[in-house]
């Protein structure tokens, strides 16, 4: 950009890249897994496909209890040290799933794995760290750090997995959130002071807020029918004869798209102020990636054309959420607001991994009938806007 108003100042660019690696770090490891996690699971000792389901979904619903609290403490303590707390427990919980020997020991682990929930904090700093006028560009270089972590992610994991088991993942994990932490505490920027001049706002008049209900209910929804479709998704190909090793070239080529043309379109629209067309494009095509897959799940070729689909729709949000919320938060409440916000995502994303394998076991396109009809839903009660001041 050559306008300075919306370019990073030099004090911008160094926070902004730490908070991206560290939460690059953290959720390689979860993607890591999330592409085999249910094909490697169901042949734990004493598994099923619904307790399966459970192991993958217990890991969001721990996050989703512990976001608001974690979130309210790092406006009472600072962001800092509660980043900290969270990347341990995450990767003591990461080398208690590498050990399990059966599933319940593994629900168990991902249970404590989850209590690293520090999503919130790592918005709310990145949040504190910029001007308003360069926050949609700081989450969209924070993005573009998470969706490359992601497409290591979903490729590299079958690899690995095929190798050093689903076991072996989780130790993967653990190095990673270690090193993550390592980071975080030598380069983590110090807490800003002005955040000790106010208060910590309270839960409820930010969970009561008429403009942030639209983007609580976004996150819900994205984070449920993403875990929906990835539990369900690797279990489509199997059926049709791909091997587990191979899942690789198939993510290769659904997230080829998203890697190409979200990022750079979301910062034409930020130059321009102009948010409803990718809002909308968003959701009409994360709604036709599962409408495809509703009535093509035999098909190789439409399994293709609804795996790019929905994970264009989903990246177009990923940048606006956050940035649509932390602009009608003040600086002393945005732990606490980003709290609210992760909570609803792993909600979401606990049930949506959770109901994927009851779900399937019921009837196999239940979930993807369940994840049309909640997009329809979504969209009659009301898309995120973007606030006044956007631009």
């Amino acid at each position: 950009m050559t306008d300075n108003h919306h370019s990073f100042t030099r004090a911008e660019i160094g926070p902004v890249i730490v908070v991206s690696l560290i939460s690059a770090l953290r959720l390689l490891g979860i993607f890591l897994i999330l592409p085999v996690f249910s094909v490697y699971a169901v042949h734990y000792p004493e598994a099923s496909l619904a307790m399966a389901g459970v192991a993958f979904g217990a890991y969001a619903l721990t996050q989703s209890i512990l976001q608001i609290p974690l979130g309210w403490a790092s406006d009472r303590w600072g962001r800092k040290p509660i980043l900290l707390i969270g990347l341990a427990l995450f990767g003591v919980g990461s080398i208690g799933c590498g050990l399990a020997q059966n599933i319940f020991q593994l629900i168990v682990a991902r249970v404590i794995q989850g209590t690293g929930a520090i999503g919130s904090v790592a918005l709310a700093a990145l949040a504190d760290l910029t001007r308003p006028a360069v926050r949609t560009q700081a989450f969209t270089v924070t993005g573009i750090a998470i969706g490359s972590a992601f497409m290591i992610g979903i490729l590299g994991g079958p690899l690995l997995a095929a190798s050093i088991g689903l076991s072996g993942l989780f130790y993967v994990l653990a190095a990673l959130a270690f090193s993550a932490m390592v980071l975080a505490a030598i380069s983590f920027p110090k807490k800003n002071r002005s955040v000790d001049k106010q208060p910590a706002m309270a839960f409820k008049p930010i969970l009561m807020h008429g403009e942030l209900r639209p983007i609580f209910i976004a996150t819900f929804v994205l984070s449920f029918t993403l875990n929906l479709f990835f539990f369900t998704y690797p279990l489509s190909w199997a059926d049709i004869g791909l091997d587990r090793a191979e899942l690789w070239k198939v993510y290769l080529i659904i997230f080829l798209p998203s890697a190409l043309l979200v990022f750079p379109y979301m910062r034409r629209a930020e130059r321009l102020g102009r948010f409803r067309m990718p809002i909308m494009i968003g959701w009409l095509t994360a709604m036709t990636g599962y409408a495809v897959y509703l009535v093509g799940a035999q098909s190789d070729l439409l399994l293709y054309v609804s795996g790019a689909a929905f994970f264009f729709g989903y990246s177009l949000f990923q940048p606006l959420l956050p940035t649509f919320l932390t602009k009608r938060i003040p600086q002393a409440g945005r732990g606490t607001a980003t709290g609210v916000y992760t909570f609803f995502g792993f909600i979401g994303s606990s049930l949506g991994g959770m109901l994927g394998g009851v779900l399937i076991h019921i009837y196999p396109s239940l979930p993807e009938f369940l994840g049309v009809m909640l997009l329809v839903l979504w969209y009659f009660s009301g898309l995120p806007t973007a606030p006044e001041n956007a631009s």
